[in-house]
């Protein structure tokens, strides 16, 4: 078997039906046999029976059920599924992720032209939830930015990139230390580029639709939650990356000459109030009617150090805590 798309799940049934519809209509090309395999980790919304009316149900591609005993978290959930995988490449989908059609032919052909890669692809909000300017800081990130050919490992997520399943399981996987949201795909990859001599290509088409509606309260709280447990984390198995990723500004790491001038403001002001008087200003920035915001250089940069300064309040609660 070529291929196995891995689709870690909970309590997401109603998004989860349309990313196993769009992989239905899928055509990995002639001769190229694949499968899905889903790991329902710990659902109790009615995931479990919506997936027991198409497990063995003789679609294609083959759809196979991996269900652990109870929730496991991402990284483990990813595992169970590669584990099980019997493709020779995996690809990495999120639950709620629409695949347009030629994704998987397109992932296979890039694979199999770039002998010892991975593909990085990336998603952009499906328009009919993309109701607010932030989405559009959202959907310029990561790959988005490049035109074709290499892409570095930190622009690896698993909403949509694949890798070989030899490389993946020879660094042993995801870390499942990492418990909670974040970085635990670019973790991976920086192990697959340093230990398996992966080296990645950008997928820049076709582009899959991400139909999960997040508000920027939702998204930033979640940039607070990583620097909580995973940013930390992150930094103390890859020192050497956290300036790659400009997260020197807001975590401390092995290594480190000092911290800079622009740090230092970026640390002391996510201390005050003034990320609750961004985040305001961001909620209330003027769009045109396609949700595009006005000034978006400007709306982007100033994303970028909320974003930040979430991060830095995150692990500033994690110090208190520990």
């Amino acid at each position: 078997m070529i291929l196995s798309v891995v689709v870690p799940t909970m309590n997401k049934v109603e998004l989860l039906e349309q990313t196993l519809k769009a992989l239905q209509n899928q055509d990995a090309g002639e001769g190229r046999t694949w499968e899905v395999v889903v790991v329902n980790d710990g659902s109790t919304d009615g995931t479990t029976d919506f997936l027991a009316t198409m497990d063995g149900a003789g679609i294609n591609p083959l759809l196979r059920v991996v269900s652990p005993p109870h929730n496991v978290g991402r990284a483990k959930a990813r595992n169970l599924g590669a584990n099980a995988a019997a493709g020779r490449w995996i690809l990495f989908l999120d639950d709620d992720i629409v695949a347009p059609e030629g994704l998987v032919h397109a992932h296979l052909d890039l694979l199999e032209n770039n002998s010892g890669s991975g593909t990085i692809g990336y998603a952009i909000t499906d328009p009919s939830v993309a109701d607010a300017p932030h989405f559009s800081y959202l959907d310029s990130r990561g790959v988005a930015k490049l035109s074709s050919g290499p892409a570095p490992g930190r622009f690896f997520v698993t909403q949509n990139a694949a890798v070989s399943r030899e490389a993946f399981l020879s660094i042993g996987g995801f870390d499942e230390d990492f418990s909670s949201y974040g970085f635990e795909d670019m973790e991976v990859a920086f192990r697959l580029e340093q230990d398996a001599g992966v080296r990645f290509q950008a997928l820049i088409q076709p582009v899959p639709l991400h139909v999960h509606h997040h508000t920027l309260k939702q998204y930033l709280e979640k940039k607070v939650e990583c620097g909580r447990h995973s940013l930390p984390h992150l930094a103390r198995l890859h020192p050497e990356r956290i300036p790659e990723m400009k997260l020197h500004h807001v975590v401390d790491y092995k290594g480190q000459a000092g911290v800079g001038v622009l740090s230092r403001v970026i640390r002391g002001l996510s201390a005050t109030p003034l990320r609750s008087v961004l985040e305001s200003i961001l909620v209330r920035w003027p769009a045109d009617a396609r949700h595009q915001p006005v000034l978006s250089s400007f709306h982007h940069r100033l994303m970028d150090l909320v974003v930040l300064m979430c991060f830095r309040q995150g692990v500033r609660e994690g110090d208190r805590n520990n």
